[in-house]
């Protein structure tokens, strides 16, 4: 599912990895673990394709998603491949309506009408965001804002869920709402999701930890 082989990233004044290898299979939940600055939110950033085109750096290595090679697959292509969950969703919203904003990625992938509006559908119902679909998201709480961004992510079907700290901004009953919603994408949809939190009530919903300290994986 995912393979990065040898991936070194360096800026002009520091190296964040070095001859960096990871696999990780098909419909797993990984969460990264590691103090800040240990190359987590770099890693994301490598698999949604952000590293280094909008981020500058150099980096080399192979990086393959469902074996799709990420130096022969276009930027456009690569992100029907792996969506992304940011800590502040509100940053990264371009609509003012819910169901505007779920509907948005679509469109910029060219998807029909119909298509979008049974797919839009199906996500407002999987996310119980139905009754909120005309609402403006400046209105919503954290966690429901948080859940939009979730269903925006999703409603094109990528490959893989890149979430960096989901949970960061959220108070503990909204952070375990987004976390059981991730649980459920992963269990009964059977998404691949990588997740980088510092919420210590992640660990009980991943299926594996891996530990990164100085752009490495610890043994």
């Amino acid at each position: 599912m995912i393979e990065l082989r040898d991936i070194t990233l360096s800026y002009e004044d520091s190296a964040v990895m070095s001859n960096f290898s990871l696999t990780v299979e098909e419909g797993q939940l990984m969460l990264l673990a590691g103090p800040t600055g240990s190359g987590k939110s770099s890693l994301l950033g490598i698999l949604n394709g952000l590293v280094p085109e909008f981020t500058g750096g150099n980096l080399s290595g192979s990086i393959q998603i469902a074996h799709h090679d990420r130096s022969q697959t276009n930027s456009a292509h690569w992100s029907t491949l792996v969506a992304t969950v940011t800590q502040s969703p509100l940053d990264s919203f371009v609509a003012d309506i819910v169901e505007d904003e779920i509907a948005f990625g679509m469109e910029t992938h060219g998807f029909s009408p119909d298509a979008m509006r049974q797919r839009v559908e199906e996500v407002l119902d999987l996310l119980s965001l139905t009754d909120l679909r005309s609402r403006s998201i400046a209105t919503l709480s954290g966690g429901q804002q948080q859940r939009v961004a979730i269903a925006r992510a999703i409603v094109t079907d990528p490959t893989i869920l890149v979430a960096d700290e989901p949970t960061g901004d959220l108070d503990r009953a909204s952070a375990e709402d987004v976390l059981n919603l991730i649980d459920r994408l992963y269990r009964e949809l059977g998404k691949t999701i990588i997740m980088v939190t510092h919420d210590p009530h992640a660990a009980a919903k991943a299926r594996s930890i891996r530990q990164l300290d100085k752009g490495e994986l610890a043994t």
